[in-house]
């Protein structure tokens, strides 16, 4: 009996981007060994509803098959018999398959009859081996196919997830066929629009979940934004639609608070939490709480950190991420003790003075800055005098490190902040505690 894979893959991959500018491994939804920190779609049940059985040679599998294409890279053998009209590119088609490698017991990629793959076929996105193989069926049909790796995964394979000139089999069910719908552009403002709009937010969630679970952090941000912007601009009905936009919106700002720590963009980790807290979502949910602390972690705000994360360890205090963290965070407050340069500095008559005390804990300050890769940004202390200020940033400029503004505050830095990426004058303000602020 088939065990449940560790790892598997969503869709097939574009020959060419694998070629060329490289492709994205998409892995399944399905499964609950994915990221613990994102929003995921849980089934009821965890049993997986696997189709086919490994195979042990590929060699002699290719004795019972025939060739589909004149190339003879994708054979066939159909297991089960389908009806009806050929495919052709004016369809869409609902399939459920599982792929393996030779002597694998597991397969690499499912899906499930219950959640088949929507596939339209004049641009499915498939790799031309599966796609071949698509169009070949007819509805109801189950067949197994063996692919070659030439219009699979390419010579090189995708290291280390497929080896190179890797040669994998396919049983496919064509489930469903039916003529590829045409919509027109959606409306966001007519009436009765939620339910388009809502299914097709899914549809980007399930897309940004994949993205992010192949590592592609950019581009599910770009499709977690956009599925936000989306809720946030149509029209409602009622009640019951407003229930499902908040929930909706929470999965993609708890998803999106993660994909922007991971790529080191604190403040708008930040920005995220607060949407999440007016949606009454923070403060009674840990991973939140998680995801707020590292993004104040990151810059340099350890007591409020330190705050959500106590908050979260109450909420679940065997959570190992959390006690990390923890770990983590009282390593960076004391590598970056901000107080040590009230200590060391001149008051008094000498006020305007840079005392040496003073410039030897700026540099440390600076170099441990620098070489922490956890800590993208470290506001400094509000009340230093001028010289102390401008020898601060004559140290910055000799370390390659920048020294920008914050609202009020000075800031050490690991990008520069261009005056082209101003905020508008309508735009709401957010202080560095990741709190909204209200004029």
């Amino acid at each position: 009996m088939a065990t449940n894979p560790s790892l598997v893959l969503e869709n097939g991959l574009s020959l060419r981007q694998v070629l060329t500018t490289g492709s994205v491994l998409q892995i399944n939804e399905d499964y609950e060994n994915a990221d613990s920190n994102m929003e995921l779609e849980t089934p009821k049940t965890k049993l997986i509803d696997f189709i086919g059985e490994p195979v042990m040679s590929f060699q002699e599998l290719k004795n019972n098959l025939y060739e589909v294409d004149p190339a003879g890279l994708v054979k066939k053998k159909i297991l089960e018999e389908g009806g009806g009209f050929p495919l052709d590119k004016t369809n869409t088609v609902y399939i459920a398959f599982s792929g393996y490698w030779e002597k694998e017991q597991e397969p690499f990629d499912i899906r499930k009859p219950d959640r088949p793959l929507i596939v339209d076929l004049s641009d499915s996105g498939l790799l031309p081996g599966l796609q071949i193989a698509v169009e070949s069926m007819l509805v109801g049909e189950l067949s197994v196919f063996l692919l070659s790796y030439e219009l699979m995964y390419g010579e090189l394979g995708i290291v280390p997830r497929i080896k190179p000139k890797a040669d994998c089999i396919f049983y496919v069910k064509l489930i469903k066929s039916i003529i590829t719908p045409t919509e027109e552009k959606l409306n966001l403002a007519e009436p009765n629009i939620f339910q388009r709009v809502y299914h097709e937010v899914k549809l980007l969630y399930g897309s940004g979940v994949t993205l992010y679970k192949s590592k592609s952090y950019s581009a599910a941000i770009q499709i977690f934004r956009k599925a936000i912007y989306m809720l946030h601009n149509c029209r409602l009905a009622d009640e019951d639609e407003e229930m499902l936009q908040e929930k909706m919106l929470k999965k993609l700002y708890i998803n999106l608070a993660v994909c922007y720590n991971i790529t080191k963009q604190p403040l708008k980790a930040c920005v995220s939490c607060n949407e999440l807290n007016r949606l009454g979502s923070l403060w009674n949910n840990a991973k939140v709480l998680l995801q707020n602390a590292k993004a104040l972690r990151m810059i340099g705000q350890f007591e409020p950190a330190l705050k959500k994360l106590r908050k979260a360890k109450s909420l679940c205090p065997h959570k190992k991420e959390i006690d990390a963290e923890f770990e983590l965070l009282q390593r960076m407050q004391k590598s970056c003790d901000k107080s040590k340069l009230l200590i060391e500095r001149i008051v008094g008559p000498s006020k305007d003075l840079v005392s040496e005390d003073f410039k030897n804990e700026v540099d440390n300050l600076i170099k441990n800055f620098k070489e922490n890769a956890d800590l993208c940004k470290l506001v400094l202390p509000g009340n230093l005098n001028l010289a102390e200020t401008e020898y601060i940033k004559e140290a910055c400029v000799r370390e390659n490190v920048f020294f920008n503004k914050i609202h009020k505050d000075f800031a050490l830095d690991k990008d520069e902040v261009k005056s082209s990426q101003s905020k508008s004058d309508d735009s709401p303000d957010y202080d560095i505690y990741g709190e909204e602020v209200f004029n």
